[in-house]
């Protein structure tokens, strides 16, 4: 990931992050998600980042 993007979130279920994803995107905010499930072995996780400057708007809509 370039520098200035950070994770807010992560899951292992998919259609989670992409909801976010979706709800940041409609507040201008974009979003990118990076897959790092294996889908062969069924685990590992769904990440979603934004750039370091949306950081607080962001967090406002993530659920904690």
């Amino acid at each position: 990931m370039e520098a200035g993007w950070i994770k807010i979130y992560e899951s292992s279920d998919a259609m989670s992050v992409e909801l976010l994803k979706q709800r940041l995107e409609e507040e201008n905010i974009y979003a990118v998600t990076l897959n790092h499930h294996d889908s062969e072995l069924g685990f590992g996780e769904f990440e979603l980042y934004v750039h370091e400057s949306n950081r607080e708007t962001a967090a406002k809509l993530i659920p904690q």
